[in-house]
């Protein structure tokens, strides 16, 4: 059971909010999304954000990032910021996924609430695939990339090939596809 659910939003719709949110950028034509240069710059865009670098040892072991909805702060091990800046997609997508957040739920608005069902949440209403879904689409632009191979993606996006190959299909699928 997840412990939170948000408003439903199709895959169609966050492909609609990313590429939205790179229009506002100028970057629409970027294969490789600068996600690492985000940081600074959103909170340049959006007095309230912020972000820390934190050592490895205050995360438990299988977090590699957080944010904290209320103070609009994102926290970064510094394995993963370091990953990032030397260009590992796994590391760069956990920085988008975080943003994603962010953005969803401090900037935009989507209303969260603390799951008490017992419920399964669908795929559409989980805060955690919808930033998921938001941080791919956002690094791996369809109208950039629904030609090009797995490959291709991960080597032009900076992404991992798992997320290049989860992109592809996607793309594959249709945008309403989960």
């Amino acid at each position: 059971m997840e412990p939170y659910i948000v408003e439903p939003k199709s895959r169609m719709e966050l492909r609609l909010l990313a590429s939205q949110f790179r229009h506002c950028l100028h970057l629409d034509h970027a294969l490789y999304f600068p996600v690492v240069q985000l940081l600074d710059i959103l909170s340049e865009l959006f007095p309230d954000f912020s972000y820390e670098i934190a050592p490895d040892g205050e995360f438990p072991s299988e977090v590699h990032a957080d944010i904290d909805i209320r103070t609009s702060h994102i926290r970064i091990r510094e394995s993963v910021y370091d990953g990032a800046c030397g260009g590992n997609g796994r590391d760069r997508m956990t920085i988008a996924h975080e943003i994603a957040h962010y953005f969803m739920l401090c900037v935009c608005g989507f209303h969260l609430e603390r799951n008490f069902s017992q419920k399964k949440v669908p795929a559409y209403s989980d805060p955690e695939w919808q930033a998921k879904c938001f941080a791919g689409e956002l690094m791996v632009a369809a109208h950039l990339c629904c030609n090009k191979s797995p490959y291709e993606i991960a080597e032009l996006c900076g992404v991992s090939d798992k997320a290049a190959k989860f992109q592809y299909k996607a793309f594959r699928k249709g945008a309403d596809a989960v």
